[in-house]
């Protein structure tokens, strides 16, 4: 067996394990070739490591939701139900249409993507040379069955505005995308995952049914449910780490810091082989 059949069998392996004990989300931004200086936060993962991850998970038995359908199936004060998976994306960039939507729709998965209103149909600030989705763009999401859930008006840290203003960037981003859907959205995204008692309190007034955060922060608590941040600088056993929970106390904590410093050098070289 060759060596990337065997990591590929240890990823579905590891993700079956998780699969049986609980469910995730999963947050992506974009999905598309980027290179480094048109990406500097890696907010894009390549098309086929996106394939990739959807694949791994159906090997293991995951069965794909929005996060409005995992949310429904919350017990109150507890978790939903193990062995299911929500892919979310934050912001609305252009390739979630153009890129992610066909292959989730080739593979029969569907996914939540959080839009950021006041930016529909703009430049990407993200992204060099390229833009976010348009209204028309985001209809044909709604009628395939995707999920659009609101994101704020301007991407605030809501964590340092006052209830007032966490409630009307929540509301207005709401009403917009009601307006292009004919539908309320039911979940909403905080942007940077930064939220505090205001913004909870904001996003129960708002009416939504739940609100997520990112990079594990959070818990199944409706108005903090977490989220496992994917980036474009993961492969599979990193991508597999991050689903499994491994990876922030692996990679982050004392022993990842030193050996991230001891293996920095080589990294840079690596990086800088594959640029050339």
């Amino acid at each position: 067996m060759s060596q990337p059949d065997r990591r590929h069998r240890l990823a579905v392996a590891l993700l079956r394990a998780v699969k049986h004990r609980e469910s995730k989300i999963l947050l992506y931004h974009g999905v598309g070739e980027a290179g480094r200086s048109d990406d500097p936060h890696h907010l894009r993962v390549d098309p086929a490591k996106f394939r990739l991850h959807i694949r791994l998970l159906q090997e293991a038995g995951f069965q794909f939701v929005t996060v409005a359908e995992l949310v429904s199936q919350t017990r109150p004060g507890g978790s939903p139900p193990p062995g299911q998976v929500a892919l979310s994306f934050d912001d609305g960039m252009e390739d979630n249409f153009s890129v992610a939507f066909p292959i989730m729709r080739e593979l029969g998965v569907s996914g939540t993507i959080y839009v950021l209103t006041g930016l529909i149909g703009q430049d990407n600030p993200w992204i060099s040379n390229e833009r976010m989705m348009n209204r028309d763009e985001l209809r044909v999401l709604a009628r395939a069955g995707l999920e659009l859930g609101a994101h704020t008006v301007t991407h605030p840290d809501l964590s340092s505005l006052s209830y007032e203003d966490c409630l009307d960037e929540m509301v207005s981003s709401r009403d917009a995308l009601a307006k292009i859907t004919g539908s309320p959205a039911s979940t909403f995204a905080y942007p940077f995952g930064h939220y505090g008692p205001a913004a909870r309190k904001a996003a129960a007034a708002a009416g939504f049914q739940a609100a997520v955060t990112c990079v594990n922060r959070g818990s199944w608590e409706p108005f903090e449910i977490k989220r496992t941040l994917i980036t474009g600088r993961d492969g599979t056993l990193s991508f597999v780490a991050r689903v499994s929970g491994a990876y922030e106390p692996l990679l982050l904590g004392p022993a990842g810091t030193l050996g991230r410093r001891a293996t920095a050098g080589l990294r840079r070289k690596l990086r800088e082989g594959r640029q050339a």
